[in-house]
């Protein structure tokens, strides 16, 4: 039988390890990205209802468990700051995405180095 590199054994195992834990982590940012998306479609088809109604209308917003009287400007322009923002964790979750693919590349690549080294010592 051929003897089992044990510094290779275990660079193995933290690769899969890692492998697993960004892989979670990726699957976790997309479906905040999705999850933001649809908020902000919802938010732009609300703004969209709303700005054709005159702007003595009376409208409430929810918060929480209550409504509370607003004006349509008001409104609209709460609906445009979470769009915003929104749209501003999608970038930072894109952001972070990207770092965890890079990461994860270099620790193939160093497993890719490792092992050849291991070889060559052969």
């Amino acid at each position: 039988s051929i003897p089992v590199d044990m510094e290779l054994k275990k660079a193995f195992q933290e690769m899969q390890m890692k492998m697993i834990h960004t892989t979670q982590q990726m699957k976790v940012a997309e479906s905040q990205v999705e999850t933001l998306k649809r908020k902000i479609t919802h938010t732009r088809l609300v703004d969209q209802e709303i700005s054709t109604l005159p702007e003595d209308t009376r409208v409430y917003q929810g918060i929480g468990r209550m409504f509370l009287l607003m004006s349509v400007p008001t409104i609209r322009e709460s609906l445009e700051t979470k769009s915003k923002a929104a749209e501003e964790k999608i970038k930072t979750i894109e952001v972070s995405k990207e770092y965890l693919e890079k990461s994860l590349k270099e620790s193939e690549n160093s497993l890719r180095e490792l092992v050849v080294s291991k070889r060559q010592q052969r």
